[in-house]
């Protein structure tokens, strides 16, 4: 029979929803894959008698709140498609729209008042702090439309056609159009993202960090608000942005907005985009960054089930704040990382120990220290963790010694070798208040581990995720790009 974990933080269990109908499960599913499950709580209630859900997702994570509203309407047939329409819009997306801005009202009021179960037993374990640096992203899934919209336009994906010229009652008034969404509101600050069946898989999918999906809300966000928007389906907006990202470009929206006035997003972007050998070289090339999300996950799973061996602050809301650095790496930089630390691993024989520190180019404050130490016979579990915490510790105090540029570290440490049984200790290091009495004990202390020949000379080795262009001359330029966009290399990654 399989033994029972020991629950170490009975404080630090959290029991959570999986969703109420098979579309919020799905939802809550993808929510833990892109949002981990740290900052991801589903059918969170309004603490109070009798409370009400406050919503069907909801992602708290720094000065972000995801609110999510997920309706499944069987659209009619009446016969008259206006009719039908203004039914299912009503019910699917005014009134997700209805519930966004109550949860955002409630949370503005009352950020201490949130319940992760029915019955209002457990708070929300993570602080809600109201400042002016807030941001809410308000999203409505809505699902149900999806197969009158192919009969309607004899084929397509059965998105939504994007008008950002439709605001408020005109997607229900005598002129309104069947299957157009534009803005639900005309208000900025009440914002809302309508994402469709086909659409939200597709962007949570893509998406698949806090980091890329807040950078694609944002940039799409500004697009509505300031531009005049077209396109044949949501989908065709996130192709644009994905060849953005995997030419190294993650703000290409943003730089459209800049650019241009009237913005049209042509239909099949998204098909083409994904049979393009540009795609499938993108996604084999980030399969290695998964190994950070896997990590994370797994750490995750035994904080909330307050099965962590030891830990030194036993609230969810500390976590959080430990791991935050960690999660908002977007896939580009998980993908170093995780290269980085698999490289390191496979590289270091079993029986020695070594270090690896990584640095970001796009965040020179920030770095990451690897610490790998091989577990001897004869130590036990508590001791050998208990020293590899006190090294870790000292190698990031060296490390901001010999930085004092950076202000983040995080420390990672880990068994020399990937055996039958593995552990990570994580540390972070806030070095934004370092005072020259713990630069001189750091100097010391590095002194010390190279008398004793516990720290090696380091050598530099940058490193690149996007190949260099690939260049061509004369008339070559005018063949097809290389990157698999389908253009002339000239008005592509030739201009």
């Amino acid at each position: 029979m399989p033994t029972a974990l020991p629950v170490n933080y009975p404080e630090m269990v959290v029991e959570k929803s999986e969703g109420l109908t098979a579309s919020e499960r799905k939802l809550a599913a993808l929510g833990y894959q892109t949002f981990l499950r740290l900052w991801s709580y589903p059918n969170p209630y309004k603490l109070q008698p009798n409370g009400k859900e406050l919503c069907d997702l909801l992602v708290v994570f720094d000065n972000h709140i995801i609110i999510f509203s997920d309706k499944d309407c069987v659209y009619g047939n009446s016969g008259n498609p206006k009719v039908d329409w203004r039914r299912w819009y009503k019910r699917a997306i005014q009134k997700s729209a209805e519930q966004l801005i109550g949860a955002k009202n409630w949370i503005s009021r009352y950020p201490d008042r949130i319940a992760v179960d029915a019955k209002c037993s457990k708070k929300l374990p993570l602080e809600i702090k109201i400042t002016a640096e807030t941001k809410f992203h308000l999203i409505a899934i809505a699902h149900g439309a999806t197969e009158p919209c192919k009969k309607y336009f004899a084929g397509g994906d059965g998105g939504l056609i994007v008008d950002s010229s439709i605001v408020g009652d005109m997607h229900i008034n005598e002129d309104c159009e069947p299957f157009y969404i534009g803005r639900v509101f005309n208000e900025p600050q009440t914002f809302i993202h309508v994402f469709d069946d086909a659409s939200y898989i597709n962007v949570l999918h893509e998406l698949d960090t806090i980091q890329d999906f807040l950078r694609y809300l944002e940039a799409r966000q500004k697009l509505f608000v300031t531009k005049y928007v077209i396109a044949e389906s949501e989908s065709d907006i996130l192709a644009q942005h994905l060849q953005g990202v995997m030419k190294g470009n993650p703000r290409i929206l943003q730089e459209i907005c800049k650019t241009h006035t009237d913005i049209y997003f042509e239909g099949g972007l998204f098909e083409e985009l994904k049979c393009s050998p540009a795609y499938a070289e993108w996604h084999n090339k980030i399969k290695k960054s998964y190994f950070w999300d896997e990590l994370l996950q797994k750490t995750f799973f035994f904080i909330e089930n307050g099965l962590s061996a030891t830990t030194t602050s036993p609230t969810i809301q500390d976590q959080s704040e430990l791991f935050k650095l960690m999660a908002r790496e977007d896939r580009f930089h998980r993908y170093a990382l995780s290269e980085g630390f698999l490289s390191f691993l496979a590289k270091i024989d079993p029986d020695q120990r070594g270090t690896r520190i990584l640095f970001n180019a796009d965040e020179p404050e920030v770095c990451y220290i690897l610490f790998l130490l091989p577990r001897k016979e004869y130590m036990s579990d508590a001791g050998y963790r208990q020293l590899r915490k006190e090294m870790l510790m000292d190698y990031c105090c060296i490390v901001k010694a010999e930085y004092p540029e950076v202000l983040h570290i995080i420390g990672v440490a880990h068994e020399s070798s990937e055996g039958q049984y593995t552990s990570e200790d994580f540390i972070y290091l806030d070095a934004r208040k370092w005072s020259k009495e713990q630069q001189a004990e750091a100097l010391k202390l590095k002194q010390e581990y190279e008398t004793h020949g516990m720290l090696a000379k380091r050598t530099t080795i940058p490193r690149t995720f996007y190949p260099d262009k690939p260049k061509m001359k004369g008339r070559d330029r005018n063949k097809p790009c290389p990157c698999g966009s389908g253009k002339k290399f000239k008005n592509c990654c030739g201009k």
